[in-house]
């Protein structure tokens, strides 16, 4: 009876893995200076941090007026957007805090010592810092996202604004400018810095013809160095249509030594192509187009000619659900990969 169970629980297992489904697994690094850690008995993880996208809308205005040939046509603006729904606060959590138990126990088997937060917290670089503990959600770090950190895990950032995103230092925001600081007031510990985007829609390039036009696909994956594009409502200064642009890039970062501005070790993973998760969100397109109201021929009044145009608008909106097991599992599954295969390489260099 047992042997029975042991079974039918293997196949469940086997199924659920089945289900989803891992693209190409393409990693990339830039390093130097990795023998010269291999005397490094401490590591410090300075951030670790996974961030998923849970809602996304893009906008596109037309410009009216003069037309080639004659005529007048009014202005036309579109906008789509497109959330998941069926996640909870403890399916995204519970991803994140296993990544980093993996991550720490594999940091440990490697015969390093993590320095604690409190420890840290002594150190020059971070008098002025504030000590945050992870375990909440925060929605204000990125556009559309939802950013974590590990149950329990204590970091520092520079300052948190009054929205709840955290700055975390650096020159110009750069985080890893601190890593030969942090690294020589540690007594030369290694500095370890983990940042995971989980993105599961993206831009398609469409034919405007004379309107504006507005096209979100789905595509579940962890990124790589792309971007996120987001309807622009909070700028003080914006154009019509206007979408911003944040910056984002899944790596797996070591650090060690200072010499000069840099640092005398350096390891940076990514990935050379998203790694797509398949068999979790269904395949969703969302559109969304607009056409200004076109005048040919006008009417003339005393005062000019009168065009009849209008201005016109559209926005469409999808909401998808999704199988909160399922999309922890792949979510998991491919973060996992990614970060592992890194973690190794790094510790496999200081051999």
């Amino acid at each position: 009876m047992k042997k029975l169970l042991s079974m039918a629980l293997l196949a469940v297992w086997s199924v659920s893995i089945q289900a989803q489904t891992l693209g190409e697994f393409k990693p990339k690094d830039t390093s130097y200076g990795i023998g010269k850690t291999k005397n490094a008995t401490r590591l410090y993880i300075s951030n670790f941090s996974v961030s998923y996208q849970i809602y996304n809308e893009r906008q596109k205005f037309k410009q009216g007026g003069y037309q080639l040939g004659g005529g007048q046509k009014g202005d036309a603006h579109a906008e789509a957007s497109i959330g998941l729904a069926g996640l909870t606060d403890a399916d995204i959590q519970q991803v994140t805090d296993k990544l980093y138990q993996d991550f720490v126990d594999q940091i440990k088997a490697a015969g390093l010592t993590l320095v604690s937060a409190d420890e840290a917290g002594r150190i020059e670089t971070y008098q002025d810092y504030v000590k945050l503990q992870g375990g909440t959600l925060n929605y204000a770090q990125f556009p559309g996202t939802v950013t974590t950190v590990p149950t329990g895990y204590e970091h520092y950032v520079k300052k948190v604004d009054e929205s709840g995103k955290t700055k975390s230092g650096g020159f110009l925001g750069n985080a890893g400018m601190l890593y030969p600081k942090l690294s020589k007031q540690l007594d030369n510990a290694i500095i370890a810095d983990v940042n995971i985007y989980v993105m599961f829609v993206e831009d398609k390039n469409t034919f405007q013809g004379d309107g504006a036009k507005v096209k979100i696909t789905t595509n579940l994956r962890i990124a790589d160095q792309e971007a996120i594009m987001m309807s622009d409502h909070k700028s003080a200064i914006r154009f019509k249509g206007q979408n911003s642009v944040t910056a984002i890039s899944s790596a797996v970062t070591f650090a060690h030594g200072k010499m000069g501005m840099g640092a005398t070790s350096m390891y940076t993973g990514i990935l050379g192509k998203p790694l797509t998760i398949g068999g979790v969100i269904e395949d969703t397109k969302v559109t969304s187009f607009a056409r200004g109201k076109t005048d040919m021929v006008g009417v003339k009044t005393v005062y000019g000619k009168y065009f009849n145009t209008e201005d016109r608008s559209n926005e469409a909106t999808k909401v998808v659900e999704v199988d909160g097991k399922k999309y922890a599992d792949g979510v998991y599954a491919a973060a996992k990969k990614f970060i592992d295969f890194h973690t190794a390489e790094f510790l496999n260099g200081r051999k």
